[in-house]
């Protein structure tokens, strides 16, 4: 069943509606750093019948998942007679060099400029053959360094520095120069990735330590006895509201916001919509200039919408995306200076804007 919902976020001051810009497709996500938003995420990316994997992970490979919403790819790396090569378990079941799907990322972030990319390595070569990729590829100017302790920077910081790939690897064995080669389990937590069946499914910590920043939600079954993934089972588990549900069960029952909603055959269920569910709730209660605060409920909603807080919410105008008034087409009833409600029912699928004076309002209508 498809739900009618809405995203709504408070994204900042602008002096003219023609200022937006979209960070990962969404102009909520830019102020927001790096630690705080939800990606969906490929467990063995790499290794999918589309490029001709024996006992697949993924229906689609690297490409496609990037240009259907995939922001965070699970690569297993080998070295194989001296060249860094992908593959899973073994390479009779299907193999790549690393540098073809490094070549893949490029050509993405080329054509997407305002996308963050990250990459997480199962490896079994050294951090020298894998910057030795990079640098074939012509990515290693394009790679995020982060230092333990100090605060992840916002998408749109990572994109206006063009520092928009973050390699996480699970090898300890970089060198001083390497410092943008992360040790995943220094910056990230994990739940088991071990589910052999629906009822395995727990929020209990696997690798990593609990403070660490981010939160790697495994969120697959795998055969137990070959350890491939089940595309039947991911049909069940990748749909909503199991997904979302589980991810905000753990959310809450760890206090931690899961940041990779890892998954097999991630074009089954709604892998997609969980994570853009799980951004917008914490968007829902963003502190927004002068530590004011805008309460926006209901989340998700049938097209009744409420906006409330210490901001003025008079002189409320609507736009679509290219920017035509599309104020007639809605009913605004003032509640009072600081609340209002919206009915969106009557707007088609789409992306449009509130604007309330300088607040600007971000409205997906699906």
């Amino acid at each position: 069943m498809r739900k009618d919902f809405i995203i709504l976020a408070i994204i900042g001051l602008f002096t003219n509606f023609d200022s937006f810009s979209q960070c990962n497709g969404s102009a909520e996500l830019c102020n927001r750093k790096f630690n705080e938003i939800a990606y969906l995420t490929t467990h063995n990316a790499f290794n999918s019948s589309q490029d001709n994997f024996l006992f697949p992970n993924q229906n689609f490979n690297i490409t496609s998942q990037l240009n259907n919403g995939v922001r965070a790819l699970m690569i297993d790396v080998y070295d194989f007679f001296g060249t860094p090569t992908v593959y899973h378990g073994s390479s009779l079941l299907g193999s790549s060099s690393f540098l073809n799907y490094l070549n893949d990322i490029k050509v993405f972030l080329d054509n997407n400029p305002n996308e963050v990319i990250s990459v997480i390595l199962e490896c079994y070569t050294s951090s020298n053959e894998i910057e030795n990729d990079l640098i074939q590829a012509d990515l290693f100017g394009s790679l995020y360094t982060h230092s333990l302790g100090n605060e992840w920077p916002t998408l749109q910081a990572m994109i206006d520095s063009g520092q928009r790939l973050v390699i996480f690897t699970d090898k300890q064995d970089a060198s001083p120069s390497q410092a943008w080669y992360h040790y995943v389990w220094d910056f990230a937590v994990e739940t088991h990735f071990t589910a052999n069946s629906i009822n395995d499914f727990n929020c209990d910590y696997n690798r990593g330590d609990a403070s660490n920043d981010l939160f790697i939600l495994n969120h697959f079954i795998t055969n137990a006895a070959l350890g491939f993934g089940e595309e039947s089972e991911a049909i069940i588990v990748n749909a909503n509201p199991f997904l979302i549900d589980r991810a905000l069960e753990c959310f809450q029952e760890k206090n931690k916001f899961p940041n990779f909603i890892t998954l097999d055959f991630y074009d089954q269920g709604e892998g997609l919509a969980a994570v853009n569910e799980l951004n917008q709730i914490v968007l829902s209660d963003l502190e927004i200039e002068n530590e004011e605060k805008v309460s926006i409920y209901p989340v998700p909603s049938s097209g009744i919408i409420t906006i409330e807080g210490d901001i003025s919410l008079i002189d409320l105008s609507l736009f679509s995306e290219s920017g035509q008034n599309l104020s007639d087409r809605v009913n605004v009833i003032q509640i009072n200076d600081s609340k209002c409600s919206i009915d969106i029912t009557d707007l088609s699928e789409g992306l449009y804007f509130v604007k309330a004076k300088e607040k600007v309002i971000k409205v997906v209508r699906k």
